[in-house]
């Protein structure tokens, strides 16, 4: 089953450092099993999305691997500019794949 949703994520980090790098590393804050994929439409923050490029590679402290992470390649460069560390935003109108929709409440 496919469905349009959004996601609420945290700016970890912002790539801007050269001509061709544009990127938004962030940290999923909710529904962390799901599987997406970008649409022509997919906005993050409100600034589109170019792409959901590879994902980053990050250690905890501890040195285990972090699987929390997304990578999001925005269309234009100067957005950049609208984010920054710690910030919550929404990653939206993208397309969520599921097998089977369950809900855990703890």
């Amino acid at each position: 089953m496919e469905f349009l949703t959004a996601i609420e994520v945290e700016i970890e980090l912002v790539i801007h450092h050269s001509r061709r790098l544009r990127n938004i590393v962030v940290k999923r804050l909710e529904l962390p099993g799901l599987s997406f994929r970008v649409t022509p439409d997919s906005t993050i923050g409100g600034c589109p999305i170019e792409a959901l490029d590879i994902s980053p590679k990050a250690s905890h402290p501890d040195g285990s691997p972090r699987y929390d992470l997304l990578n999001f390649r925005l269309r234009t460069k100067l957005d950049c500019s609208y984010f920054q560390r710690g910030q919550k935003v929404l990653v939206d109108r993208i397309i969520a794949v599921c097998d089977t929709f369950t809900t855990k409440i703890n």
